[in-house]
């Protein structure tokens, strides 16, 4: 392939990649619970100053202590929220491009490393992942570890290459900080690499001292937090180590997405096979491609009509409507809002919405008693006259009101005294 037809083919890749990612757009954007909560927690910094970030609601410990997420990724927000004036879609839609921008760099950091040929085919396999165009349709804070297990490849490289450089360690140490900080399992990933560091480096106490230092400042507003609160998270956190690997009184949950940042070499060994089959016979490299494409669009998590997120019937756009809807109705101060499709039945994407597009604060999570009307999002099939949730059965006796319903197979309720 001469040069000309490598520049058109990999612009060929990053077309089909932003039409797989972009196409209809709107109706396929995930703006679930964690999305709700990411942003309304960015968004709680303007109003009050936060170290902290996301609570971690899936690792607890057996004293009901729970670990929070790393703070720089709500500060990293927070431009956008400003820019795009707490809007979803516009938020979201720079997600997409990130997902793209992560799919550069790994082409550009597997052309330098491996040659052209190997970047390529790790640039198509990236490119048809149901996984990463799953994840480019949502803002989320796992979002970025592919990046960061991309950039800890390229720094890594850098010290093989020259095994007295020192400035590359303390960059992998901010990588580990700041991964640790959007996930925990990304520690051992970094203990990995540590432990690498000290075989290649010839300079191991610098190494050591630059890696713990950059480690510092990629978690550092953790860092300060935990000096200022008698070590609160590392003390969670080894408590939550002793309650899943010692006394088994917690299950620890692990799904694919909390390794993340390992997907990009999930796409260079694929990348690795294919260019072996290359080699052997020019037409074998289709086999794995093709079977690929066909695993990875087909999957449930890929979808060009529909949010392969978001329950059947429910957009961006509806709950959109929904929230203008409460808006127009002109709930007293006293309000709550709940919806009822999912786990998250205290409603944080509404939230969301009410309170940044509209300047409606509903009362706090634990408050669904003590409130004049409660707004309710539910499916049709559901029984308002007989809920099975706290959230409603808190409120009873109630009447209900129906409201406009912004799409079919939903209904919204205003639940009054």
């Amino acid at each position: 392939m001469n040069k000309y037809s490598y520049i058109a083919f990999v612009i060929c890749l990053f077309t089909i990649g932003a039409f797989l990612r972009l196409y209809h757009f709107p109706d396929r954007l995930t703006f679930g619970p964690e999305q709700g909560m990411s942003l309304s927690t960015a968004a709680d910094n303007l109003n009050k100053f936060s170290l902290l970030g996301e609570t971690n609601f899936q690792r607890a410990t057996s004293q009901n202590h729970i670990p929070f997420h790393g703070a720089y990724y709500s500060y990293l927000l927070i431009p956008l929220l400003l820019l795009f004036n707490f809007r979803v879609l516009p938020i979201t839609f720079i997600f997409a491009l990130f997902n793209l921008f992560t799919g550069l760099i790994l082409f550009q950091v597997t052309r330098k490393l491996f040659g052209k040929t190997i970047a390529l085919f790790s640039l198509v396999y990236f490119t048809f992942s149901a996984v990463m165009i799953h994840h480019s349709l949502f803002a989320w804070i796992l979002n970025p570890l592919p990046l960061l297990g991309i950039l800890t490849l390229w720094f890594l490289s850098r010290v093989i290459a020259n095994r007295k450089r020192v400035l590359p360690s303390f960059w992998l140490g901010v990588i580990a900080g700041f991964g640790f900080g959007l996930q925990m399992l990304f520690l051992p990933f970094s203990f990995a690499v540590f432990l690498l560091l000290l075989i290649f480096s010839k300079k191991k106490l610098l190494t050591v001292i630059a890696f713990v230092a950059g480690g510092l400042v990629g978690d550092l507003p953790m860092v300060i937090f935990d000096l200022r609160h008698d070590f609160y998270h590392l003390g969670t956190l080894w408590q939550y180590f002793l309650d899943v690997y010692v006394t088994h009184s917690v299950s620890g949950f692990t799904d694919y997405y909390h390794f993340l940042h390992l997907f990009p070499y999930l796409f260079l060994a694929l990348a690795f096979i294919t260019t072996l089959l290359y080699k052997i016979y020019k037409p074998l490299a289709i086999i794995p491609i093709l079977i690929f494409i066909q695993i990875n669009l087909s999957s449930s998590m890929f979808s060009l009509v529909r949010s392969t997120g978001m329950p059947p019937g429910i957009t961006l756009a509806t709950l959109e409507i929904a929230a203008r809807t409460i808006a127009l109705d002109n709930p007293p101060a006293k309000f709550n809002i709940a919806t009822l499709w999912d786990f998250d039945t205290v409603a944080r994407p509404m939230r969301y919405l009410l309170q940044y597009n509209h300047k409606l604060v509903p009362q706090d999570f634990a408050n669904y008693a003590a409130i004049d009307v409660l707004y309710v999002f539910a499916p049709d099939s559901y029984d308002v006259k007989d809920p099975k949730v706290w959230e409603l059965r808190t409120f009873l006796p109630y009447k209900i009101k129906p409201l406009n319903s912004p799409t079919d197979g939903y209904r919204l309720y205003k639940l009054t005294k």
